[in-house]
C-alpha cells in the first residue's frame, strides 16, 4: 500500500508504559520538524501535568471505556496513534472510528515481526538465546485477541546483535533507540507521501522477498513461529532435570528483572536464585557426572571470572592473579547439577550467589547454607526441585 498526501505537521497521540517507550518517543520529540503536537497517555492513575509539547493525559478508566483527547475525535491523514509497550489492546471500535488509516495507527515491536508476536519480546530472545533480533513497525490490527501483532509491516530492522552477556536491562536501550529511529523515519515517510507496507509473512510461508523500503532481503522462516508470552511466575520456575545450565542463565538474563527465578527446597519451600552464572572453569566443578539433577554442593574456594567475580553482594570477595581461586569471605558460591547439554564451560553445573527463601531476607549463599542443618562442614545431599533429602 502506498500513501501519497503532502506533507503536513503530524498530531502524533502516543501510548506507552515502559523504557523502552520512552526510548522511542525520544526520538519522535527530538525531531520537532515533523510533529505540531504530541500527546502522551500512560498506563497510570493520575494527571501528571502539561508540558510544551502537549497535554500529557493518563488513562484513568478501563482502557474499554477509554476515549482519545477530543483533538483526535474526529479521524485526519495528520492524526498519528502510536502504541509503545503500552501493556493494553486496544478496542477495534476505538481503533476503525478514529483512525481508520493503516497508516495512522502505528505500533513499535521490539523484534522481527511475525517471531515474538506478544508481550515480552525482548525476555524471550534473550532467553532462546537468540544470537540476533530486530525492531519492526506495524499497523495496529483490528480484531484484538490473536490479531495482535499481526499488522502490516511498515519498516524493520534486522540484526541488532544480542551478546551472551546481555540482560534485557542492557538489551532493551538499544532495542529502544533503533526503534524509535525507525519510527520518525517512517512518519517522515508518511508526512511525505512516500510510506509502503506490506503484509507480515503467513506463518506456514517458508521464504520471502521483502520490499526494498523494508531494506530486506529474501530469508527463510522457521516452520513454527516463536511466541513472546507475558512472563509469570510459573515462567521462570527452573527445573534442573529439563534444562541445562546455559538455558537456566539464558533465562535469568531474560526475566530475573522481572520475576526472580524459584526452585523449591524439599520441604515444597519456594527459593528464589537471585544471581546466576555459568561457572568460569571446570576445574573446581564437582566431579561427579551421574549425579540427580538439582544435586547442590557449597563451594567457598572457587576459580573465579576475574571480569565478573566483583559482585553486587558487597562481600570482601579477593581475587588474586586471573583465574586464581577465590575465597569469598561472606559470599562463596552454591552450585546445581543441571542437565547436561552442550556447554564448553561448566557443563552440567549452575553457579548461584544470592538466595531468598519465600517470607525472608534476601542472602548470600554462604549464610543461606550455614543457616542449614547440613551446612555446617558434615557430609550431607541437598536436592533441589525434589521431595525428598539424602543424608
Amino acid at each position: 500500500m502506498l500513501v501519497n498526501r503532502s506533507e503536513r505537521l503530524l498530531n502524533i497521540l502516543f501510548l506507552g508504559s515502559d523504557h523502552f517507550s520512552i526510548g522511542t518517543l525520544q526520538a519522535v520529540l527530538n525531531a520537532t520538524r515533523l510533529w505540531e503536537s504530541i500527546h502522551v497517555v500512560t498506563a497510570g492513575e493520575k494527571d501528571v501535568g502539561r508540558g510544551k509539547n502537549g497535554k500529557r493525559k493518563v488513562a484513568h478508566q478501563g482502557i474499554k471505556d477509554w476515549q482519545p483527547p477530543e483533538e483526535y475525535a474526529l479521524p485526519s491523514p495528520t492524526n498519528i496513534l502510536v502504541t509503545s509497550s503500552f501493556g493494553h489492546i486496544l478496542p477495534s471500535a476505538l481503533l476503525l472510528s478514529h483512525f481508520p488509516a493503516l497508516q495512522t495507527r502505528l505500533n513499535v515491536h521490539p523484534s522481527i515481526l511475525p517471531q515474538y508476536r506478544g508481550a515480552a519480546p525482548i525476555q524471550w530472545a534473550i532467553a532462546n538465546r537468540d544470537a540476533t533480533t530486530g525492531v519492526s513497525v506495524q499497523s495496529l490490527a483490528t480484531g484484538g485477541g490473536k490479531m495482535v501483532d499481526r499488522g502490516d509491516l511498515w519498516g524493520v530492522v534486522e540484526g541488532v546483535s544480542i551478546d551472551s552477556r546481555d540482560t534485557y536491562t542492557t538489551l532493551l536501550p538499544r532495542l529502544a533507540t533503533i526503534g524509535g529511529d525507525l519510527l520518525v523515519k517512517i512518519l517522515r515517510e508518511i508526512q511525505a507521501g512516500t510510506a509502503t507496507s506490506t503484509a507480515q509473512i503467513a506463518p506456514h510461508s517458508t521464504a520471502t522477498t521483502s520490499p526494498a523500503a523494508l531494506g530486506t532481503t529474501t530469508h527463510l522462516i522457521p516452520p513454527k513461529l516463536r511466541r513472546a508470552p507475558k512472563i509469570t511466575h510459573e515462567t521462570v520456575h527452573v527445573d534442573f532435570a529439563r534444562q541445562t545450565a546455559e538455558e537456566v542463565e539464558a533465562l535469568f538474563r531474560g526475566m530475573s528483572h522481572q520475576h526472580a527465578l524459584w526452585t523449591t527446597l524439599p520441604d515444597g519451600q519456594e527459593l528464589r536464585l537471585l544471581d546466576i552464572r555459568i561457572p568460569a572453569s571446570s576445574t573446581d566443578l564437582p566431579p561427579w557426572s551421574s549425579v540427580e539433577p538439582g544435586t547442590t554442593v557449597f563451594q567457598k574456594l572457587f576459580t573465579a571470572d576475574p571480569v565478573e567475580d566483583v559482585w553486587a553482594s558487597g562481600s570482601k570477595s579477593q581475587v588474586s592473579g586471573s583465574g586464581s581461586g577465590v575465597r569469598a569471605g561472606s559470599g562463596g558460591r552454591l552450585l546445581i547439577r543441571t542437565r547436561s547439554g552442550e556447554e564448553e564451560v561448566g557443563a552440567g553445573w549452575i553457579e548461584i550467589r544470592r538466595v531468598q527463601q519465600a517470607g525472608k531476607k534476601e542472602l548470600s549463599v554462604w549464610d543461606w547454607w550455614n543457616g542449614l542443618k547440613l551446612g555446617k562442614g558434615r557430609a550431607g545431599k541437598l536436592v533441589l526441585g525434589s521431595s525428598s533429602q539424602a543424608e
